[in-house]
């Protein structure tokens, strides 16, 4: 960042209280002790870049007026960095939203941005999925950082200049659209699943978006990259308690030490009650220095294939088993195996 000229864009640029979201309380000191993300960014950079900031739109008011102050602002920097999001006020208790899009112009103002041909990266704080489907597409970077409390400036400053590698993942699934709702990774099968995204006759899926989320289970980026080795199994007819180690080789591929959190799901293939598709059974958060590789070994006993069945009898049933691991619900490898009783 040194010598540049970076503009700061948004709503929540220079927001406050919005940091603590919903469950908080107003304190008559709030300003001094909540670190907002443009008092971050000064301490972090503010003598060597040149920052500037236009507010552009309020969170939830229809007006462009502050768009030509926006573009202005921008057509002057080398990066733009846009705060977007809901009101702490729109996440919580009895807070349910029928459209879970950006509030007011806030995308519109992201268009706009994008229309400069600056590089942009936005940065999202809400307390749900939010659907943002042109900026998702669009954007070159998205940085999603819910409310992160009195700290918010600091963690996010951290982040954008890359002291800090992040390696978080998604908790739920981000949708693309509210008509995807409910969706979620651990779905029963259909009597007619879809081949694939472009199979839309006569089986379950939309004519007119994919089936896959916008954002899948586990799903989360780094400043580095992680190729995974070949998936293997100690054994692949395990018997009673055994105990069956599932293996699998990670290894930072890029320039940066960083954190992976390798994933373990299982799908039972046929059993006496219907099972999800998948369902996590566990994870390794690990660190690995660039290049560095790390064999990460998960212990699977009958512990992790038990579920009730439909005499509500927590219990597990001998059969054919996929065991995956991978970086995310929908990027696996998978490998089966017959559990006997």
């Amino acid at each position: 960042a040194k010598n540049k000229k970076i503009a700061f864009i948004g709503p929540l640029v220079k927001s406050v209280r919005e940091h603590l979201g919903f469950w908080s309380f107003d304190w008559p000191d709030d300003t001094a002790r909540i670190v907002s993300l443009w008092d971050g960014v000064q301490a972090k950079v503010g003598k060597t870049a040149a920052l500037s900031y236009a507010k552009g739109c309020e969170l939830t008011d229809s007006s462009k007026q502050g768009f030509d102050e926006a573009i202005a602002t921008a057509m002057q920097a080398d990066v733009i960095v846009m705060a977007v999001g809901e009101t702490r006020d729109m996440s919580g208790e009895a807070k349910s939203r029928s459209n879970i899009g950006l509030p007011g112009v806030q995308e519109e103002l992201i268009k706009a941005m994008m229309a400069t041909g600056k590089p942009v990266v936005v940065m999202i704080s809400a307390g749900r999925p939010l659907v943002f489907d042109y900026t998702a597409t669009h954007a070159p970077a998205i940085l999603y950082t819910w409310w992160l409390g009195i700290e918010a400036g600091n963690a996010m400053a951290d982040v954008l200049f890359g002291d800090y590698n992040p390696s978080g993942k998604l908790p739920m699934t981000f949708p693309r659209s509210e008509g995807q709702i409910p969706i979620y990774y651990n779905y029963f099968n259909t009597g007619r699943p879809a081949k694939n995204e472009t199979d839309l006759n006569y089986v379950s899926s939309y004519t007119d978006l994919p089936n896959s989320p916008r954002y899948p289970f586990g799903f989360g980026l780094s400043y580095t990259n992680f190729n995974y080795g070949k998936l293997s199994l100690s054994t692949a007819t395990p018997k009673g308690a055994s105990i069956v180690k599932a293996r699998i080789l990670v290894t930072n591929s890029g320039t940066r030490d960083g954190e992976e959190v390798v994933q373990l799901y299982i799908r039972d293939i046929t059993a006496s009650a219907i099972r999800p598709m998948k369902e996590l059974k566990g994870f390794q958060k690990i660190f690995l220095k660039a290049g560095e590789s790390r064999e990460v070994t998960f212990n699977i006993s009958t512990a992790e294939l038990m579920f009730y069945n439909n005499d509500l009898k927590y219990d597990w049933e001998p059969g054919e088993f996929e065991i995956m691991v991978g970086t995310s619900s929908t990027q696996t490898q998978s490998v089966k195996l017959t559990w006997l009783k």
